[in-house]
């Protein structure tokens, strides 16, 4: 149910925790830079999940069909989302993406069909795989800095309406 990962652990491995259906709270030190693919993939009692600042990549599926997940915050740290890391995270309410993330992968968030908000931090768009938010909701509100509204608006023609991408509020 409760798993505490002791402060020196630099990564979580391949599967590590993949398919733990009880597993309802994961403490996560800040020693711990990488998370690799299937990690806690269809942990379905996960809710909630906070990835700390050391953290620089989110390989492939690490959270995917983790279906009670309903909270997620991301490191200041990280470049990279892999493929499919959010994908079928029914649950997931919000999310706010670090100015740090550079690429966002395949279908990472898609499926996620509760999203009601996705706010960018950085002022470029991140590189965006195919799908990275197939099946969101195209009216969800995507908040972005003011003075990049257009590269977003541009960068996410294929999954938002234009209207849904707004100045991010401070």
């Amino acid at each position: 149910k409760k798993i505490v990962i002791e402060d020196g652990v630099t990564s979580i491995g391949e599967c590590a925790f993949n398919n733990c259906k009880s597993l309802t709270s994961v403490t996560i030190p800040n020693s711990v830079t990488y998370i690799n693919l299937f990690a806690f993939k269809e942990c379905d009692s996960l809710t909630s999940i906070t990835i700390p600042n050391s953290v620089k990549l989110i390989e492939e599926e690490a959270f995917s069909g983790c279906s009670r997940l309903t909270s997620v915050t991301l490191s200041n740290s990280l470049v990279v989302l892999g493929w499919q890391v959010f994908g079928g995270c029914y649950s997931l309410k919000s999310v706010i993406i670090p100015n740090s993330v550079k690429t966002i992968g395949w279908w990472a968030f898609s499926s996620c069909k509760s999203l009601t908000s996705i706010s960018f931090e950085g002022t470029t768009p991140p590189e965006f795989g195919k799908n990275a938010f197939g099946k969101v909701n195209k009216s969800t509100p995507v908040y972005v800095p003011a003075k990049s509204i257009e590269a977003y608006k541009k960068a996410l023609k294929d999954y938002f309406e234009e209207s849904s991408i707004q100045a991010l509020q401070r």
